[in-house]
């Protein structure tokens, strides 16, 4: 992506550091999806600051000032660092850490850290995973998540449950009042299936008008119950509005070892029937999920 940014004259000497959000960073580095808002901000980035750009990501990721020259190798230095570690260390170090044993281990440019201090990252880090308009996780995090706690349950031999949920004919929605309504059509179901989840459970934007919820070391049944208790809170609410919104949902309960894509499968055929049936409703996978 930064192969295509223009280069003004006179930002190719000297850097003016410019507050560039983590966000933005990570995505640049391959961690994280860009969305239209995200995409439409960077290109306005790259046409102002060209290749000022990469002093800017070197700077949001360690609080020094670097020369755009020298930034701009730092960061194919850092990538290739990362890439080393990926190989070394059999998963993906990130972009931070990676920039950080580089700069400190290999490269000997901070002695003293200049990294941003771990509870800023943390928020920061936390805030570029979400999506912008519902604020839940977006599908490449919540992915990630996903596999993760089926890597943990796996380990002690406790099942996780998914659901898969879909807006019914929200197209027509945003045909007939829309894209600003069906947008908070979406922020207004995000926030019905944060508070009827469980704190433990995760939610997260899928795309467009699909959400996905999984619920760590529950089975079917608890899977079942909160997809119902969504379904319903989605339909009461929006039952005296114009919009009319209900919710068809697939659940799918994974036993220990099961494979994410063999879940994911599991949930999206159990929402088709939803729809196939009528929509505004859930349906349980009866297929066997296959184990890994």
């Amino acid at each position: 992506m930064l192969g295509d940014l223009l280069v003004p004259d006179s930002l190719t000497e000297t850097a003016r550091q410019m507050p560039l959000e983590l966000r933005l960073v990570l995505a640049l580095a391959g961690e994280r999806e860009l969305n239209a808002r995200e995409t439409m901000q960077l290109e306005k980035l790259q046409a102002e600051r060209g290749e000022g750009l990469y002093a800017d990501m070197m700077y949001a990721l360690t609080h020094k000032s670097f020369p755009t020259k020298q930034a701009k190798m730092l960061w194919a230095e850092i990538g290739q660092h990362r890439a080393d570690l990926l190989k070394k260390l059999g998963r993906d170090p990130g972009i931070p850490l990676a920039a950080h044993d580089y700069l400190t281990n290999v490269a000997g440019l901070m002695k003293h850290t200049g990294l941003i201090e771990e509870h800023k990252f943390n928020l920061l880090a936390t805030n570029a995973c979400r999506d912008g308009l519902t604020g839940l996780y977006d599908k490449h995090t919540f992915t990630h998540l996903l596999h993760e706690e089926l890597h943990r349950q796996a380990r002690f031999q406790r099942p996780v449950t998914l659901i898969l949920a879909d807006l019914d004919y929200f197209k027509k929605l945003n045909d007939t009042f829309g894209h600003a309504d069906g947008d908070a059509v979406l922020a207004q179901v995000a926030e019905l299936m944060v508070v009827a989840a469980r704190r433990t459970d995760v939610c997260g934007r899928f795309g467009g008008e699909e959400f996905a919820i999984y619920l760590p070391e529950v089975g079917a049944e608890a899977g079942a119950r909160l997809a119902e208790r969504i379904r319903a809170s989605v339909e009461q609410t929006f039952a005296a509005t114009p919009y009319q919104c209900t919710l068809s949902l697939g659940v799918a309960a994974g036993q220990p070892g099961v494979a994410l894509e063999d879940l994911v499968r599991a949930a999206d055929g159990a929402l088709y029937a939803s729809k196939h049936a009528g929509r505004n409703r859930f349906t349980l996978a009866t297929e066997v999920v296959t184990q890994v």
